[in-house]
């Protein structure tokens, strides 16, 4: 056995050398450690980063409710809740911007007038289902984000609008739109919070044909009181002078002038009368409401007329096919109604002349027609005479003692019964007045 002597400098080395390798070994095991960390974490990044990706992808897609998951830790964890609160605020940030839309545009659906919001540029921003009709709106398109030049199709609309939208005070405009139609057009400008920058227009569209020519008709109506009013005043004044004046007058020219001033008065007062008697139909004062025999009624007016028509040799015929119905109607109206038409039948049909009557049932409608063979109507004129004061021949209504408000009078009546009147006539053949009215009405229900 030999024994191998080593001296302090090759034991020296060697210790170095075992040093290094146990070094190396060391160096080599952190970074094998340090690298499967980094490949774990690399791939735990990859799959949060994934996560993120997919609720972002989930969120530009509007789905709203798709959040961050997973158990994270330290930052990322901090992350992926400040990542989920955002959504959460988003979300109901986008639901009350929904919410208070949805109230707006129903606000605006339930607004009686048509409502356009534009910008400055003319781009549509919002608007309301029936401003879409009045403006004729092109249906292929959605008004929403569009020019007010690509969506508005009439024309007299879209110019009023263009050529008002640059001032910053309100506008109105009233354009007839077209024959029996006429808009009333209001363009306000909307200003930035409290300066005088505009940053758009609301165009309020409202249908005013039926409130112009009520106005017309208004303005009408007190032109011809005025008139028919100041024609029997006009007369009486001046007979009343001429026999205040006149001391030697013989008694029969007298009288005369009494009569002449007697009936003058007459006629004013049954004026008057019809007047407040149309002013309060109009108004829809309450008045008593009554349950009538139709027959029974007629009866009593054909009693009535029938005196009158034989004075002039009329008959008089009536055919009846229900005897037994009973109307809701106001107090009078349906005798009012009835002695109106015939009588008028009687006045403007010729001695020897006939008048017929016939009641019928049709489609749980009573229909009663009134058909004379008299002067009767010019087709112009047919659509009018149901207009107050309106008169076909002034000179004769006035000799047979008409206000000319008597059909007028009539049409209201019937239309309060939820009824409805009409007339067919030809010029010098006769006339056909037809009344419809119901049998359940809402009169009916007032009183049930």
């Amino acid at each position: 056995m030999s024994i191998i002597k080593l001296n302090n400098f090759e034991v020296k080395k060697m210790q170095e050398a075992q040093f290094l390798n146990g070094l190396y070994i060391f160096i080599i095991l952190i970074l094998s450690i340090a690298t499967i960390i980094l490949i774990k974490y690399s791939i735990s990044l990859r799959s949060y980063l994934k996560e993120f990706m997919k609720v972002s992808k989930d969120i530009s897609n509007k789905q709203f409710d798709s959040r961050v998951k997973g158990q994270m830790s330290g930052e990322m964890g901090i992350f992926a809740n400040n990542f989920n609160s955002m959504i959460d605020t988003i979300n109901i940030t986008i639901k009350d911007i929904t919410d208070k839309n949805m109230q707006l545009k129903s606000i605006m659906q339930s607004v009686s007038h048509g409502i356009l919001a534009i910008d400055t540029k003319g781009k549509i921003l919002l608007i309301n289902d029936l401003a879409k009709i009045m403006v004729d709106g092109n249906q292929k398109l959605i008004p929403e984000g569009k020019n007010i030049r690509q969506f508005i199709q009439n024309q007299i609309v879209l110019d009023s609008i263009i050529y008002n939208m640059s001032g910053e005070n309100s506008t109105v405009i009233q354009k007839n739109i077209s024959k029996d139609t006429i808009y009333k057009i209001k363009i306000d400008p909307v200003h930035f919070e409290d300066t005088d920058a505009v940053i758009g227009f609301i165009i309020n569209i409202e249908n005013v044909t039926e409130y112009v020519k009520l106005e017309n008709m208004r303005k009408e109506f007190v032109a011809n009181v005025s008139h028919e009013l100041k024609t029997p005043i006009t007369s009486i004044k001046g007979f009343v002078e001429t026999l205040k004046m006149t001391d030697n007058l013989d008694d029969d020219t007298k009288n005369r002038f009494l009569t002449i001033i007697e009936n003058e008065a007459t006629r004013l007062t049954r004026l008057i009368d019809d007047i407040l008697l149309l002013s309060t139909i109009e108004n829809k004062t309450k008045k008593k409401v009554e349950k009538v025999d139709l027959f029974e009624v007629f009866e009593e007016v054909h009693e009535v007329v029938n005196y009158i028509a034989k004075k002039k040799n009329i008959k008089v015929k009536y055919e009846f096919k229900n005897k037994d119905i009973d109307l809701w109607e106001y107090s009078g109206y349906i005798r009012q109604i009835l002695l109106n038409i015939i009588s008028n039948a009687i006045k403007y049909t010729g001695e020897n002349g006939s008048v017929n009557i016939k009641q019928y049932i049709k489609a749980k409608k009573v229909f009663i027609e009134v058909k004379d063979n008299g002067i009767g109507i010019p087709q112009e004129d047919i659509d009018r005479i149901f207009e107050r004061f309106y008169r076909v021949d002034k000179a004769r209504s006035r000799s047979v003692g008409g206000t000319g408000l008597g059909l007028a009078i009539t049409k209201h009546m019937v239309k309060a019964l939820n009824g409805n009147i009409k007339v067919e006539s030809e010029l010098g053949v006769g006339s056909k007045f037809i009344i419809e009215l119901p049998f359940n009405t809402e009169l009916a229900k007032k009183v049930s």
